[in-house]
């Protein structure tokens, strides 16, 4: 996984930070009424552990709760699961749609996108998710595309940039390769129903 960009990180980690002190003064007020007084080295430690468990629970887990998007913290979608769709290529001048597989793994602070057909596989390695002033939210990868041992002989390791709209529950959009390719066109995914 690779860490992406997208807004509000900064607004998280202000309330991610505002839990943590609030559940260190909850600790201290526990411990008052048992009267029991840690020694210093247990005490100063314990707001960077209880942000550090915050932290990682949020990442985990947390970022996807639709309380989170309410309250306008989290804007970026979760794009976590198995999708199937098409590519649609200027290699085959429009005419031929392939069949492509997605597996997207997606935390708050991280994600991959795997994408496979016949003849090669891709993975990202860098993205971002763009929500302001959008209709829908943008999501921009780079990835690289590795031909299988079954791909035609013109077909090369390449990179690519695809940026996808993620509109009525599916994601699509244009992509284009770089140089060893050259080529452009359009993907259409869905996700597949028993991963939603």
């Amino acid at each position: 996984m690779h860490p992406y960009e997208t807004e509000g990180r900064q607004k998280v980690a202000i309330f991610l930070a505002t839990v943590s002190v609030f559940l260190v003064w909850i600790l201290d007020i526990v411990l008052g009424a048992i009267k029991y007084e840690p020694q210093w080295w247990l005490s100063v430690p314990s707001f960077a552990g209880f942000y550090s468990l915050v932290c990682w629970t949020f990442d985990h887990h947390l970022w996807r709760l639709r309380i989170f998007n309410l309250l306008g913290l989290v804007k970026a979608p979760d794009l976590n699961g198995e999708w199937s769709g098409w590519v649609n290529s200027s290699y085959t001048q429009g005419t031929t749609q392939t069949p492509v597989s997605v597996v997207i793994r997606q935390r708050w602070s991280k994600m991959i996108l795997r994408l496979e057909t016949e003849h090669s596989r891709s993975h990202s390695f860098a993205a971002t998710l763009k929500t302001d002033d959008l209709p829908y939210p943008e999501f921009v990868h780079l990835y690289v595309n590795e031909p299988k041992s079954n791909a035609q002989d013109s077909m090369n390791t390449h990179r690519g940039t695809a940026i996808l709209e993620f509109k009525d529950a599916g994601l699509e959009g244009d992509y284009y390769t770089g140089r060893g390719r050259s080529n452009f066109g359009t993907m259409k995914l869905r996700r597949n129903s028993d991963t939603a």
